[in-house]
């Protein structure tokens, strides 16, 4: 059944550049795009440097502990900063988080491109971790709560989707300086690391803030004022600006109606608030557990596996794999509306799976081959296709709505403590990715790929049975598609009435403020 949005929308053109208003609105969502490249281009430029003989000589080639405490320190900063990336953004707002993010991050590319020592360039990867932890958890709130209503799924994909931008320019920036043959081999990528953040620091200051965030603080004429100018390209008039304040205002009632105040802890404390957590929690985890990882930190081991042990052929097969990645994610990102959420889950986890059943056997048959002296080389060419299309695979659900998906079933109150679980989740999980799968690959060769099958089909049941639809809903009505069909239709009511002109908001008097403001209630 169409939602009231849906026939609100109807015959009229809602294309990326349907007006002036629309326009704008996207290329200024292009400024909280950047968060994703950033921190793509960080792992990119860390697994290059580590090839850079020019790095290794200065900092005195590091191996063991050493080098692994060197690669986690980044996603340490980002779990330091959890206990305070949800509450900045909460309380001091979208823009702000982005702004404050930017700036450690920069200080932090500033100290790790001038590094001296160890010591420095880890402080220096500490800070920026820290830094992206309160970046990237405002900057997708920013464009799902702000993006046009259609827009608001392949916006928010799509800056998932420029994790592979990032790393995709860090692979190549890295491989031209290579020939330098001097420190500035290493030091040019780390300084270029802060250009996103630049770009941020220098125009985040002429956009707008989050409606949605605006009428949780009561500064409901400024959220209304932004709607019309982008959303309602200028005309007050428009019944889709009436529609959006009415049904933000209901979510915000609800809200409230569950939890006067909110925490942590509220994540936890409802039915429907511990199944949010719990999804979230999983896809967190999933995102880097599905076997993604070996192919982003460890795909030299991977190659050498399968006979290609020459190191420019690696370096060629990584440059092809991350345009290959980039195109497709983006490609796919922009299409993801046309299709449900669930059938974007269920087709991409099944395809992992079995990506990885014929990954497993074909890597059994190249190891034992090779060990008879005899290398099946069909089955390690095998081996390499099935790397090309696990990507693909993964850019049709993984890659574009972890992020859409997270913020899409959170409400407002919670939607940036919500999206701050995700992101340690993510952080925990890369973190213990960069010394499990080493080990596993040593230690028990192709039988460690059975540890994958095995869970990503864990991975499937999940998504199965605990994965809701949200797609064709304004972002307030998946939001509360946990708490039940109930809730889901009194948000769509409320947007009803509203177009019908009758939904009023009642004055009412806010403590924050010494005079009245406005919250939403029937008449």
């Amino acid at each position: 059944m169409p939602s009231r949005l849906d026939e609100l929308l109807a015959g009229r053109n809602t294309g990326y550049l349907a007006n002036a208003g629309l326009v704008k609105l996207n290329l200024i969502l292009l400024l909280a795009q950047v968060s994703s490249y950033a921190t793509g281009y960080d792992g990119s430029m860390m697994n290059g440097l580590q090839s850079l003989t020019t790095w290794q000589d200065y900092f005195n080639h590091p191996t063991g502990s050493i080098l692994g405490f060197f690669n986690c320190v980044q996603p340490i900063g980002q779990i330091v900063s959890f206990p305070v990336e949800a509450w900045f953004c909460d309380r001091f707002g979208r823009k702000i988080g982005m702004i404050v993010g930017a700036v450690i991050i920069l200080i932090g590319t500033a100290l790790q491109g001038a590094a001296v020592n160890m010591g420095m360039f880890v402080a220096a990867r500490f800070i920026i971790g820290f830094g992206l932890g309160i970046n990237i958890t405002a900057a997708p709130i920013y464009i799902l709560e702000t993006a046009f209503p259609t827009h608001r799924g392949p916006l928010t994909a799509v800056y998932n989707s420029l994790w592979n931008l990032g790393s995709f320019a860090a692979a190549w920036i890295t491989y031209g300086t290579f020939a330098m043959g001097n420190n500035w081999a290493w030091r040019i990528p780390s300084i270029i690391q802060g250009a996103a953040s630049v770009f941020q620091i220098l125009l985040v200051w002429f956009i707008p803030e989050s409606p949605r965030w605006l009428i949780e603080q009561d500064r409901v004429a400024e959220a209304t004022e932004v709607l019309v100018t982008y959303h309602a390209n200028g005309d007050p008039t428009d019944p889709l600006v009436e529609l959006e304040v009415a049904e933000i205002y209901e979510a915000i009632r609800l809200d409230r109606l569950i939890a006067e105040n909110t925490s942590f802890l509220t994540l936890v404390k409802t039915s429907a608030n511990r199944s949010r957590t719990a999804v979230i929690v999983a896809i967190g985890f999933f995102s880097q557990w599905s076997g993604n990882g070996l192919i982003s930190y460890y795909l030299s081991l991977i190659l050498t596996s399968i006979g290609y042990v020459d190191s420019r052929q690696q370096l060629m097969i990584n440059g092809i794999l991350q345009a290959f990645s980039l195109v497709t994610s983006i490609g796919l990102a922009m299409i993801v509306n046309m299709f449900a959420r669930r059938t974007l889950w269920l087709t991409s986890t099944i395809g992992l799976f079995i990506c990885f059943v014929i990954w497993t056997g074909c890597e059994a048959t190249y190891d034992i081959s090779n060990d008879a002296g005899n290398p099946n080389k069909a089955a390690g060419k095998t081996v390499l296709a099935i790397i090309f299309i696990y990507n693909f695979i993964f850019n049709i659900g993984w890659t574009p709505l972890q992020v859409v998906y997270c913020i899409e079933i959170l409400p407002l109150a919670i939607r940036a403590r919500g999206l701050a679980i995700y992101n340690i989740c993510v952080s925990l999980a890369g973190f213990l990715n960069q010394y499990l799968n080493p080990v596993g690959l040593q230690n028990i060769g192709w039988k460690y790929y059975i540890v994958y099958d095995v869970w990503i089909l864990f991975e499937v049941i999940v998504v199965y049975f605990f994965f809701k639809e949200t797609r064709n809903m304004s972002l307030e009505e998946t939001a509360v598609i946990f708490d039940g069909q109930d809730m889901v239709e009194d948000i769509s009511r409320k947007g009803a009435l509203a177009l019908d002109g009758n939904y009023e908001p009642e004055v009412t008097r806010n403590e924050k403020t010494e005079g009245p403001t406005q919250t939403a209630e029937l008449v």
